[in-house]
Order: C-alpha cells, then sequence, then structure tokens
C-alpha cells in the first residue's frame, strides 16, 4: 500500500490493522497458545490410561498418541509421569466429586435410618458416569485402572484422588449402620466394595452387553454395595 508515494507497512492486530510509514506491508506474527497442545496431550492420555495399566504406559506413546512431534512436548507442559496424572485428575475429577457433592447434601437432609441414599454417595456417580457420554466412560476406566494397578502405592492413589466428600460420607455411613459392625470392619469393608463397584462400572464403560438398561444398572450398583456394608456374620460361624 503506498500513501502519497510512501510506503507503509500494515501491522495486524486481531482485526484490526495498523499503518506505519516508511516499510512493505508485512503482518505480524501471533505467538501460538499452548494450551491446544496440553489438551490434545490430556485427552490422550486418559483414553491411553483407560484401557492399559498405567504404571506400564509411557510418555512417549501418549506424545505420539497426541500427535506431539516435539519429543520434549510432555515435559514442557507436565515435568513428568506423575505430573501428566495430576493434571488429568485434576481436570477429570470433578466429574466425580460434583455428583457426590450433590448426593451428600441429599444424604444428609434424608432420615437417620436411609441408608441407601448414603450408599448412593459412594457407587452411584460411577455409575452414571459408566453410562455417561464417551468421555466420561473413559474417565470410570482411568479410575478404575488407578484402582487396579498394584504397582501404584495406595497412598500415592490416595493422594492422587483426594476427595473432600470421603470423610462426611463415612461419617453418615458410621452413624447409620448397624452398630455391631466395628470401624474397622466397616472400613474393610468400605474399600473392599469400592474396589468391586469401581470395577464394575468400568466394565459397564467399557462396552460389554448386558441384560439390563442404564438406570436399572445405576440402581443395582448402589444395591451392591449398600448389601456389601450391612450385611451381618451370624456369631459363631468360622471365616
Amino acid at each position: 500500500m503506498v500513501r502519497r508515494g510512501i510506503p507503509v507497512r500494515q501491522v495486524h492486530s486481531g482485526s484490526t490493522c495498523r499503518v506505519l510509514p516508511g516499510r512493505a506491508a508485512t503482518v505480524a506474527s501471533v505467538p501460538r497458545s499452548p494450551e491446544p497442545a496440553r489438551r490434545e496431550i490430556l485427552d490422550a492420555a486418559l483414553r491411553i490410561f483407560a484401557t492399559n495399566r498405567i504404571s506400564a504406559v509411557s510418555m512417549r506413546e501418549i506424545r505420539l498418541a497426541a500427535k506431539q512431534r516435539n519429543g520434549g512436548a510432555l515435559q514442557y507442559h507436565f515435568g513428568d509421569m506423575d505430573g501428566l496424572l495430576r493434571a488429568l485428575i485434576e481436570r477429570e475429577l470433578p466429574l466425580l466429586t460434583d455428583r457426590r457433592k450433590t448426593l451428600l447434601a441429599i444424604a444428609d437432609q434424608a432420615g437417620a435410618d436411609d441408608l441407601w441414599s448414603v450408599a448412593a454417595v459412594w457407587a452411584l456417580p460411577y455409575a452414571q458416569l459408566a453410562t455417561g457420554s464417551e468421555r466420561e466412560r473413559y474417565v470410570v476406566r482411568f479410575l478404575s485402572q488407578l484402582h487396579d494397578d498394584t504397582s501404584l502405592p495406595l497412598e500415592k492413589i490416595a493422594g492422587l484422588l483426594a476427595d473432600p466428600t470421603t470423610d462426611e460420607a463415612f461419617r453418615l455411613l458410621r452413624e447409620r449402620v448397624p452398630e455391631e459392625l466395628s470401624d474397622e470392619i466397616l472400613s474393610e469393608r468400605v474399600q473392599i466394595a469400592t474396589n468391586s463397584f469401581v470395577h464394575a462400572a468400568s466394565i459397564r464403560a467399557s462396552g460389554r452387553s448386558s441384560n439390563v438398561s442404564d438406570a436399572v444398572f445405576r440402581t443395582v450398583l448402589v444395591d451392591m454395595f449398600l448389601g456389601a456394608l450391612t450385611v451381618l456374620v451370624p456369631r459363631g460361624v468360622e471365616t
């Protein structure tokens, strides 16, 4: 562009253009945002972790799945595998915890003999994810892999999956289950039953055929968790 015989330079900023005298027209470069690459890496990590033992997955495998040509892309965004895991959980865990907070408020307002609403705080969010969108189904399978990978220490899993609703849900559970169950037995039952329903939810999320509807599955998962917690062993029975 020439103005009164003087060459000018056009500098674009968004949809606007500044014209400076004395130079040929050029277009200013805009720095690329790192967010799309970060999101693509997390999306790829979610898919891979959902279908593989987490400790067996390499950062290179995730980088290639995310179509990142830069060999240091994952280290740049996340530092190491632990950083990637934490970032992925930070992004996806609210899908679980937000549901739990809602169900916890419902259970807290229910009657003192309403155990089902308390059991729902634990099991129903996993059942909802397992019967939800494609992303939600990947999330529940990823969480199941975290539970199932025995090479990951329990302390590490607990730290990654820190959930502020857990203590309050256990308090309600302790108030409403039979007093014959000690705190030790109740805690162990919760842990074992949680492993069971998370695994069942993961199987459902994988698309394995079933004879029941999604709504029935969600109800049954809560029923099974509740049954595991409250069954009483007759005295004198050897185990």
